[in-house]
């Protein structure tokens, strides 16, 4: 015997799945404190225009929860993120980066 326990897992009664539109965080002395929100587009003013406008959309962003690392926990996060990124990019191609996707908007909406 390893010593180790034996580990049962289950579903907390209140999981959610989060379709996750962006995390904001700050670093503390006892780690990360990371709030992870999604986003939903409201379309009520658009519809009732005419024509219709997109320039009416709102955005509503949700904060759905605040996930808190360690130290540990922030390294060994990072590390299966790096993972999974690197997986993901082996299957699926490279993934661009924020400034680059900026980009590509900027250049165009300059040709339209």
């Amino acid at each position: 015997m390893s010593g180790i326990p034996e580990i049962q897992g289950e579903y907390s009664s209140t999981f959610k799945r989060i379709i996750v539109a962006g995390v904001f965080g700050t670093t503390q002395p006892l780690g990360l404190e990371t709030a992870i929100y999604s986003e939903e587009r409201k379309i009520d003013r658009v519809i009732t225009t005419e024509p219709m406008s997109t320039k009416r959309m709102m955005l509503k962003r949700i904060v759905e929860c605040e996930l808190i690392f360690d130290p540990m926990q922030m390294k060994t996060f990072h590390k299966w993120l790096g993972t999974k990124i690197e997986e993901y990019e082996n299957v699926f191609g490279r993934i661009p980066s924020p400034e680059e996707l900026q980009s590509r908007t900027r250049r165009l909406e300059g040709e339209t």
